[in-house]
């Protein structure tokens, strides 16, 4: 069904509409005022005439007698005319968009044209014919209205019934149905201008003076009234409109011929033939119209293209924008972040150090002089085995012996523990390096055991005290010129992921007789790319966030826990900075990191960030 705002876009204007109206009814209201659209008749003996004396009056009395003839032959080939700008109109239509319906409702139209042509042409002899022209004409005339209704119907009737699209774009079944209609309307002209004998067509003195036009005007009441509507809700266009409003001249039409005109050239028979070129052109206006609406449609949507195209460009342009910010915003939080926590980790190494290494240096001192006091006490037992009373209660309460021997313990031990501090401090300076050159040739066994140390209180999880096993498989790697302190960062954000999603399914692992682990492979997978494994067994990663690993301020972590720039830094660090790769495998066993970096910069590498 067509819309309301459809059918008011593809229906001809009312103005035009009313004009047509004026047009129809204009020679009637003419003929009330007296005028007479008649051609005149002028009958006179020609051998009288036409002798050889008087060859000037001959010339104009035969010119005076064909008047009628004349304005006859002018009045069809307009109409015929118009048909063939139609079907010209319609096959520009056709070759455009291979609509068939257009063209073929045109094809109908010349038919119709053609068979008016032909009318024409027999009534002026053009074809040889035989039969009068007081029957002839009209015979014909009648044959050709009817032909005119029949044609247009059976062709907008093909469409109602049966569908289009297995025709649409094929030029053959057009000049098929183009070449059959022409030669049936040639057949049927040519068999009446040949025959001997016409019935009789006119009656002047009955009230129907044409009863042979009855049965068109009936087709065109029908066609108007039922026929043409429906095809122009089920196809909508201008063109099939102007099919409807063209029933109003057609009626308008036959119903001079039928209950007006009684003789040849007479008034009513000039105004039908007028009225039938009105018919023709409405037919011929509508697709006009069709085509300036098409343009205009063509127009809107070249703008409505270009707007389109002009938002989708500026929403593209946003979203890089976006995406900018968003990388430079995460560069901006990452550097102060490092930035921040390497001054921290660089000023606390460097408070701590300073008592530590005191504490550490002074241990060998307590260590020597608690065993010269020690010996010191042995000696004085020695010598004097009895002392007083008062001096063997004090040795009693204090248990001597066991302070003697548990006092190298707890030297030893303390010297372990500020060996470890030591060990912290020096883990904790490597790993910011902020006293070292940016770029430079890095020892990459080193950054991941500094990063463990970092984070060994973590390795023991906090759901049942449970203890996560670190794996080291490390091949033998040369020195990577690398920007080491990020490279720390980038080992530290996948170590502590795969701490925390151990620490998640901890109690899964356990179920399965499972100890948590981490391990960490190492190998030199090419004369210039060495590749560090990083995998654990903490159940993997779900696939609906695999795609989104690597986005940043993207997390599945509870708020306060994780920022969501982890990956996206560390895939930034590896693939941008240092023109490497970072990819991921996940299954239900766990997940699995590979980072791979050039050891020399500079040389070609697979860019990635995905998973394998």
């Amino acid at each position: 069904m067509v819309t309301t705002s459809t059918e008011q876009t593809l229906k001809l204007p009312v103005q035009l509409i009313w004009v047509i109206w004026l047009i129809c009814l204009l020679p009637s209201a003419l003929n009330f005022l007296g005028v007479s659209f008649a051609s005149s008749q002028v009958y006179r003996n020609l051998e009288i005439v036409c002798n050889p004396t008087n060859s000037g009056s001959c010339q104009e009395v035969i010119y005076q007698t064909l008047a009628g003839s004349f304005v006859h032959t002018i009045l069809e080939w307009s109409a015929v005319c118009t048909a063939i700008f139609t079907i010209i109109l319609a096959f520009a239509h056709f070759y455009i968009k291979s609509d068939i319906i257009t063209p073929i409702i045109g094809v109908t139209l010349l038919c119709a044209g053609l068979i008016d042509a032909f009318h024409t042409l027999a009534a002026d002899r053009l074809i040889e014919a035989v039969a009068d022209n007081s029957k002839l004409i009209p015979f014909t005339w009648a044959l050709c209205r009817l032909c005119n209704a029949l044609v247009t119907i059976i062709g907008v009737s093909i469409f109602l019934i049966s569908k289009p699209k297995r025709w649409q774009g094929s030029i053959k079944f057009i000049v098929a149905v183009t070449l059959g209609f022409g030669l049936v309307c040639y057949g049927i002209i040519a068999i009446c201008a040949t025959s001997q004998t016409l019935p009789q067509t006119i009656f002047p003195k009955s009230i129907i003076t044409r009863p042979w036009d009855i049965i068109p005007l009936i087709l065109f009441l029908v066609a108007g009234i039922l026929i043409y509507p429906r095809f122009w809700r089920k196809y909508p266009s201008l063109f099939s409109h102007a099919l409807i409003v063209s029933t109003i001249p057609n009626v308008a039409t036959q119903l001079h011929m039928v209950f007006g005109s009684t003789a040849l050239f007479d008034n009513h028979f000039n105004i039908a033939h007028f009225l039938k070129i009105v018919a023709y052109l409405v037919p011929l206006a509508g697709l006009i119209l069709d085509y300036i609406y098409a343009h205009r449609q063509l127009l809107i949507a070249l703008q409505q293209a270009q707007l389109y195209t002009e938002a989708r460009e500026k929403a593209q342009l946003a979203q890089h924008t976006l995406s900018q910010l968003q990388q430079t915003q995460a560069q901006i939080i990452q550097t102060a972040k490092m930035s921040s926590l390497g001054q921290l980790v660089a000023g606390i190494a460097h408070e701590i150090n300073n008592p530590v290494n005191f504490i550490y240096g002074n241990l060998n001192y307590i260590d020597q002089y608690t065993q010269n006091l020690a010996e010191l006490v042995i000696a004085y037992q020695q010598h004097y085995p009895n002392p007083p009373p008062s001096l063997q209660k004090l040795l009693n309460s204090i248990e001597l012996d066991f302070i003697v021997q548990d006092i190298s313990n707890i030297l030893q031990s303390m010297q372990v523990g500020t060996e470890r501090i030591r060990d912290i401090i020096v883990s904790l300076r490597n790993f910011s390096r902020l006293d070292e050159a940016s770029f430079k040739k890095a020892d990459i066994h080193s950054g991941i055991d500094n990063t463990l140390i970092i984070l060994h209180h973590r390795l023991q999880t906090e759901a049942d005290a449970t203890e996560i096993k670190i794996i080291k498989e490390y091949g033998e790697l040369p020195l990577v010129q690398c920007y080491a302190r990020e490279l720390n960062q980038v080992f530290m954000n996948i170590l502590t992921n795969a701490i925390d999603a151990l620490e998640e399914s901890v109690e899964k692992i356990n179920g399965q007789q499972k100890t948590p682990s981490i391990w960490i492979q190492t190998q030199l997978k090419s004369d210039n790319i060495v590749s560090i494994s990083i995998a654990d067994n903490g159940g993997g990663i779900p696939e609906e966030i695999r795609l989104k690993l690597f986005d940043p301020f993207f997390t599945t972590k509870p708020v306060g826990k994780g920022t969501g720039l982890g990956l996206f830094i560390s895939y930034q660090i590896v693939v941008e900075k240092h023109g490497g790769n970072i990819l991921y495998s996940s299954t239900s066993d766990g997940a699995k990191f590979v980072i791979e970096i050039p050891i020399y910069p500079g040389k070609d590498v697979v860019k990635s960030g995905g998973s394998h």
